[in-house]
């Protein structure tokens, strides 16, 4: 069967550009509820029934892209299934932005990637944390982590993240970006559980979420995030 293709929604993205002028916030429900619709074949949830009672936990999931499929369409059917489960809200659920940009080479001279401007200013319209583990900035995404911990001792909403970061693609796995684990041992101190949700592609996509790991558990693991991706991959098909 060929690969499945989802054309970029444009519209939607171009959209947010007055956001990203004034710094105000799109509605994320709306906004990832028309890029579903917009999906065919419809995308398949499963295990929704085993997401906590209780939407403060960290959603973890395999960073699933590839030509054809942006990383924005499973991100929008994850926060969509969470709308589903825990009721209506604006902001159904926060994103971890994790995406870096190698810098501008012209000859001997390099410059900053023009992302680097650019992904604060999304993040901000999409009501997410940009997070650049891997990137050049330390003092932004420290701020930045600061306030997603702070916002986690009130947040009434889970909190998503791909560790794999941009590295990960369809098909296959990667480590964790440095400083994941750190993140989810701060979130596991405030009393955060985490789900894990492995996206697959079986004649459409799919998301299959998996039983939630204790706040204790991710404490007393070796490496958390090591752990939630072994995790990850025990929710994706064996063929």
């Amino acid at each position: 069967m060929a690969e499945l293709r989802y054309p970029v929604p444009w519209d939607l993205v171009l959209g947010l550009t007055p956001h990203i002028v004034h710094r105000t916030h799109e509605d994320l429900d709306t906004f990832t509820r028309t890029i579903v619709a917009r999906m065919h074949p419809t995308p398949r949830v499963e295990g929704l029934e085993l997401l906590p009672r209780d939407p403060r936990f960290l959603l973890v999931a395999n960073h699933y892209q590839r030509k054809g499929l942006w990383i924005l369409f499973p991100a929008a059917v994850i926060t969509q299934a969470i709308r589903a489960r825990y009721g209506p809200a604006q902001v159904p659920m926060r994103w971890v932005v994790t995406a870096n940009w190698p810098p501008v080479r012209m000859g001997p001279w390099r410059f900053p990637s023009p992302g680097d401007w650019l992904l604060p200013r999304v993040a901000h319209a999409l009501s997410c944390y940009p997070v650049a583990f891997a990137g050049a900035n330390p003092t932004r995404t420290g701020v930045a982590l600061a306030r997603l911990l702070k916002d986690a001792r009130t947040l009434g909403r889970p909190i998503g993240l791909f560790p794999e970061g941009v590295a990960g693609s369809a098909g296959r796995l990667s480590p964790p970006l440095p400083g994941v684990e750190r993140l989810i041992a701060h979130l596991a101190r405030c009393g955060w559980p985490a789900v894990p949700a492995a996206i697959f592609e079986r004649h459409c996509l799919v998301v299959r979420f998996g039983a939630a790991v204790t706040a204790q558990t991710l404490l007393e693991v070796p490496d958390a995030a090591a752990f939630l991706m072994s995790r990850i991959q025990g929710g994706l098909p064996r063929s």
